[in-house]
């Protein structure tokens, strides 16, 4: 289902995405729901080392975001705030997993990729709100490496042009998913930062527009038959 005043702000790293939620969420009376940057004790040491650090970081998000998520949706649907504006929505979780575990050096490990997904679908898919819009601010990584250095984040400086590459590709992914499953999606051309009263007048638009939500489609699993079904065709692929 979709929780009414719920916006979601989506996009990779480096986009802007902050900032927006912040603006928006005061031009539309709402409260903001940032990422805690600060309080995620995974972030630094996993831009050091990703292959050590990365599952036990998503597992740390998705319990963050999780609580975070059944708070607010718990208010709104109180009448205790009007609604909210969340920079990276719950659902995105499972982008970065897929990315990592995707990776050429498997920096999530299938076993720890099923089992991160075993636990989103336990604690997520049984108390399915979606965003009533889900904003998603469209920017290359070429732009977006170039705002990450510029905002100049010391765990950030081991963020790369080919990773935000691979993040772009599977956040594009993300999108068509939620699209297919019903959730009204406003894509917004981000290369160049737009008036926050624009933003909102497009808010107002696509609030208008029916939705037609049908399931969420779990992320498919990675087992040691799929992938030695994988192996066999592109072996037998020509050179």
């Amino acid at each position: 289902m979709f929780a009414e005043g719920y916006i979601g702000i989506a996009g990779t790293i480096g986009v802007g995405k902050s900032t927006l939620t912040q603006d928006l969420a005061n031009a539309l009376n709402f409260e903001a729901i940032l990422e805690e940057v600060d309080g995620n004790p995974y972030l630094e040491p996993f831009y050091g080392d990703m292959k050590q650090y990365g599952t036990m970081m998503q597992v740390w998000l998705l319990n963050h975001r999780f609580r975070q998520h059944r708070e607010f949706v718990t208010r709104i649907s109180l009448g205790k705030i009007r609604g909210v504006v969340q920079d990276r929505t719950i659902w995105e979780d499972t982008i970065f997993a897929r990315m990592l575990n995707q990776h050429p050096d498997k920096i999530i490990t299938d076993m720890d990729y099923n089992t991160y997904l075993d636990l989103f679908d336990n604690m997520v898919l049984r108390e399915l709100v979606f965003p009533q819009i889900l904003i998603y601010l469209d920017c290359s990584p070429e732009t977006a490496i170039k705002r990450i250095n510029s905002r100049g984040r010391l765990m950030e400086s081991a963020v790369s042009l080919e990773y935000l590459r691979m993040l772009k590709e599977n956040y594009d992914q993300f999108i068509g998913e939620m699209e297919q499953a019903g959730v009204r999606i406003l894509r917004i051309k981000w290369e160049t930062f737009q008036p926050v009263s624009e933003v909102v007048r497009m808010v107002h638009e696509y609030s208008l527009k029916p939705s037609s939500f049908t399931k969420w489609v779990r992320p498919l699993r990675r087992t040691p038959a799929m992938k030695a079904k994988a192996l066999a065709i592109q072996e037998k692929a020509p050179a």
